[in-house]
């Protein structure tokens, strides 16, 4: 009985990704190799991006979503359509001033399901502007109804990207990397990072900090001595961030 259970359990799981059979359907997921974990479904909806880390000479770069048809494999291309989804009060990205825009042949050839595939890695490409220095634009995108696709899931149909010039939270900064190693989020925290340990405190540094055994415990001494000195060094006037509050580490 236990294995029968787990082995429907198992089944429900791998079937998530192919819930339509009726006609060709698309949603947006997580890398393939997380598509049967279900904690990982939403992980991509938002993607903070900013050039900071960049060479001025670095007018733009290509960020990626991993895209899903539904309903099998067909014995030819299948092209896709994307569109841009305007938010309310805030900040929109502006197609050709922060990204290309979806209808621009240099993007359309890449939006395609390729003959005998399921997934593709969607291209979605951020351009430089001079207002990211003092700016963050955000740039919502969904799937489209077209002739080769219908919808998905409602709630994997869009995705969306932070842009901008300036030092911003990574996405890997999350809750419990704040909770259990160093605090509450803040620019001049972040700065402070940099600065003091040479490194850039961006999505893969932080990512690598999780992968090598004892590299989050090193770097909270590094980073707690670091802010001592600081402290001790400037009496009566301890490093307080562009909130006013006290930079403090777990």
């Amino acid at each position: 009985m236990i294995l029968i259970a787990v082995a429907a359990f198992t089944s429900c799981k791998q079937d998530q990704y192919y819930l339509y059979n009726d006609v060709g359907r698309l949603q947006f997921g997580p890398e393939p190799d997380r598509i049967y974990t279900t904690s990982f479904d939403l992980a991509d909806t938002l993607k903070p991006y900013t050039f900071y880390y960049e060479d001025p000479t670095i007018t733009q770069d290509t960020i990626y979503f991993d895209i899903y048809a539904i309903g099998g494999t067909k014995d030819t291309d299948r092209a896709f359509t994307l569109e841009q989804e305007q938010l309310p009060n805030t900040l929109n990205a502006i197609a050709g001033t922060h990204f290309v825009a979806f209808n621009d042949p240099k993007v359309t050839k890449f939006y395609v399901i390729k003959a005998g595939t399921v997934h593709a890695k969607v291209p979605i490409i951020v351009l430089r502007d001079a207002s990211l220095k003092t700016t963050t634009p955000k740039l919502k995108f969904k799937i489209v109804v077209n002739e080769n696709f219908q919808l998905g899931e409602r709630n994997k149909l869009w995705r969306k990207i932070e842009i901008t010039d300036r030092l911003s939270q990574p996405a890997q900064w999350t809750t419990s990397f704040s909770q259990s190693y160093f605090g509450k989020y803040s620019v001049v925290k972040h700065s402070f990072l940099i600065d003091s340990t040479g490194d850039k405190w961006d999505n893969d540094f932080i990512t690598n900090l999780y992968a090598v055994g004892g590299l989050l415990n090193y770097y909270q001494t590094v980073v707690k001595t670091a802010l001592i000195d600081y402290n001790n060094a400037h009496p009566g006037n301890p490093l307080t961030d562009e909130n006013g509050e006290l930079v403090v580490f777990p």
